[in-house]
């Protein structure tokens, strides 16, 4: 004999992020969960259906409902519509009944819909991908109104410890097989995680939230660190949204480095974010996590009364002792006890065939070298300057580091100048970048401490020189250099080319001077120190060089 909770299954997702929206509306979360689930649904003889979007294949007419919720039909009317009360629209529009028998399997609920389905007297199970990415496998987390599924989810739930031993594992990678510390072990470093454009984890309030929005209590956690740096989303290409942190704060530095390997460096002293996922892991890696908005997705405030915590789980959820425990398909005391076998550990791995950062084949962070004064440096494999390229580079070849995308950035350690500059005499750090851009039209733009530097002395069609002086102090530990990449041709037009613009940084050289000249503070030469330039053209610089110095001294 068996008493069943629920007559009929419903799998759901935000349908109102759709193109009548004017966002995009990814079906396969949702699709997801219906092929996971049908097998065990359909031998528990539970009919199941989809909720969706007209776009998605379904019934639902977003734009009416937008209406019927007197919201724009715009990303802006969506980020409202996550925390709208949706009772009166429940059943219309193609926007199905909930009743006492439903249970709605979602992912990425919204309050709103959570609300929705909690008031209609029906159980929800909220499923995503738990955001502590950095195990051998991925897990699900969990969350539901049902008391019951509550109790079976705890029952399944993943030991705490297996998430601090895993973080513990890749922190010894690391130590292993990559530089102890990012950039260079005297700075202090805070790392900022940006995010997706369109994430429901931004919206706060009913308003999606972006990095500007939080720049001032930013720039007072930059102010305890010596360098803060972002790392962009690794699937989020626009940098547009990041890019007033690199006006507004002066020590902002990028990385595209692995983002375990990041969380493990010793001189990295917090991680910051809107709200991503990695302040959850940041925990593991024993860093002070700063969430700096309150996301409605988790407001206790937004939820239902009822809601449980996020709980994680296996893949086995979708297995049959789970599911008929929840749906109330009790066993007879006369029938065989049902058999539970194990469920494969890798399902979710091969479902989404990505792990979001996690790879133990990483080397770890690179060693970066500290510039020596005077010495000319070229961008090519295996030189020392390879190791400053930090955010928005191709791997640099023979002819120098090419650009990738519209912004690249340097980070330079620099040599203690305590003792030079203890003289009376005033110094300054001369900056000398040579590079070569792929067309006329390519529009190059260095920005130091949050400031456009200069424009650039042309050589050349296409070779320039940038040579911009830094006011140096005892204290600067690095040198930051940013550069905004454009097609000067198209910027006043509003109209992009098919052509990305590229510019190759070829060589770099930073001197100190005084007024009387150059500092001479080049090391020993030897074979080995211009070994990474071409023969012929490694006197001429030499020469060169001797002659600048000559005439700082007599002029």
């Amino acid at each position: 004999m068996t008493t069943r909770r629920f007559n009929h299954v419903i799998f759901a997702d935000d349908f109102f992020r759709s193109a009548a929206n004017g966002l995009p509306y990814y079906a396969a979360n949702r699709r997801f969960l219906r092929g996971f689930f049908d097998s065990t649904l359909g031998r528990l003889g539970l009919p199941v259906r989809e909720m969706a979007p007209l776009e998605g294949g379904g019934r639902i007419d977003v734009a009416r409902l937008m209406a019927r919720l007197d919201l724009p039909a715009t990303p802006a009317g969506w980020a409202r519509a996550c925390i709208a009360d949706l009772l009166p629209v429940h059943g219309r529009e193609g926007m199905p009944a909930f009743d006492p028998g439903c249970l709605v399997i979602g992912w990425g609920l919204t309050p709103a819909l959570q609300h929705c389905v909690a008031r209609s007297g029906a159980s929800y199970l909220d499923i995503e991908i738990d955001p502590r990415r950095f195990t051998e496998h991925l897990h699900f987390c969990a969350r539901t109104n049902d008391p019951v599924i509550a109790a079976a989810l705890q029952a399944r739930r993943i030991d705490e410890e297996v998430f601090w031993n895993h973080a513990a594992a890749l922190k010894g990678h690391f130590a292993r097989h990559g530089a102890p510390a990012l950039f260079d072990p005297r700075l202090r470093v805070g790392l900022f995680f940006g995010q997706s454009l369109v994430d429901l984890s931004l919206v706060s309030g009913g308003r999606t939230m972006h990095p500007a929005s939080v720049v001032a209590p930013l720039r007072e956690l930059a102010r305890s660190v010596d360098l803060l740096v972002i790392k962009p989303h690794p699937y989020e290409p626009a940098l547009h949204d990041l890019a007033p942190i690199a006006r507004a704060i002066p020590n902002v530095a990028w990385t595209g480095e692995n983002t375990y390997a990041l969380l493990s460096a010793a001189n990295v002293h917090f991680a910051a974010s809107l709200s991503s996922s990695v302040l959850t892991e940041a925990r593991y890696f024993r860093k002070p996590a700063h969430a700096l908005i309150r996301a409605d997705r988790n407001a206790a405030g937004q939820l239902p009364v009822a809601c449980s915590p996020w709980i994680p789980v296996g893949p086995e959820l979708g297995a049959m002792d789970f599911m008929s425990a929840i749906c109330g398909i009790a066993v007879t005391a006369d029938a065989a006890p049902r058999h539970v076998a194990a469920w494969p550990a890798a399902a979710i791995d091969r479902a989404f065939m990505t792990r979001w950062g996690f790879d133990d084949q990483s080397r770890g962070l690179h060693d970066v070298a500290e510039l020596q004064l005077s010495r000319p440096y070229l961008f090519h494999p295996g030189s020392p300057a390879a190791g400053w390229l930090s955010h928005g580079w191709s791997p640099p070849d023979a002819e120098g580091a090419k650009s990738a995308g519209e912004l690249a950035c340097l980070v330079i350690p620099l040599p203690s100048l305590a003792e030079t500059l203890s003289h009376q005499q005033p110094h300054r750090l001369e900056v000398r970048i040579d590079y070569r851009s792929n067309a006329r039209t390519t529009s190059v733009h260095a920005m130091f401490d949050g400031t456009v530097l200069p424009g650039s002395c042309t050589t050349g069609a296409r070779r320039r020189s940038l040579v911009f002086e830094v006011q140096p102090t005892a204290g600067r530990k690095c040198l930051v250099l940013q550069f905004v990449v454009a097609d000067a041709a198209d910027v006043g037009k509003g109209r992009r080319t098919a052509a990305q613009p590229v510019f190759t940084l070829r060589k770099m050289q930073v001197s100190l001077r005084t007024a009387r000249g150059v500092v001479s503070m080049p090391p020993a030469v030897s074979s080995a120190q211009w070994s990474e330039m071409r023969p012929v053209r490694a006197l001429a610089r030499v020469l060169r060089a001797l002659r600048d110095s000559a005439r700082g001294v007599t002029g």
